[in-house]
């Protein structure tokens, strides 16, 4: 598992780049690489731990395969995205319903890693 640390998707009504509406129901997450899209993983924090679907790209990158696929750092972490707009360095965007289902109270460090 890699950690990282997480920030609120929000956005409830707009749509994510795999073409989902944003709700409070699917537990989804956003994971900054094109590739990752419609893949499963397992998020933990807070003593608590939850499966979801990557339905958005994001946060700040949508191609940091690097750190997505091979373990590397997020290059948000950098303080910089890839088009040079700062960012918070979040690696990962929790959707709603993952944000209560882990009892997140701030843009804090999860866990996450790929399940089969």
């Amino acid at each position: 598992m890699i950690k990282v640390k997480a920030t609120r998707e929000g956005l409830v009504g707009n749509f994510t780049a795999s073409g989902y509406r944003v709700d409070r129901v699917v537990p989804f997450v956003a994971l900054p690489s094109t590739k990752a899209l419609g893949k499963f993983v397992r998020i933990r924090a807070n003593g608590k731990e939850c499966i979801a679907i990557v339905l958005d790209v994001g946060p700040w990158n949508e191609h940091d395969d690097e750190y997505v696929f091979h373990g590397a750092r997020p290059n948000s972490e950098s303080g910089k995205d890839s088009r040079g707009r700062k960012t918070n360095g979040a690696g990962i965007d929790l959707g709603e319903k993952v944000w209560k289902l882990l009892n997140m109270k701030g843009n804090t460090d999860v866990e996450w890693e790929f399940i089969d």
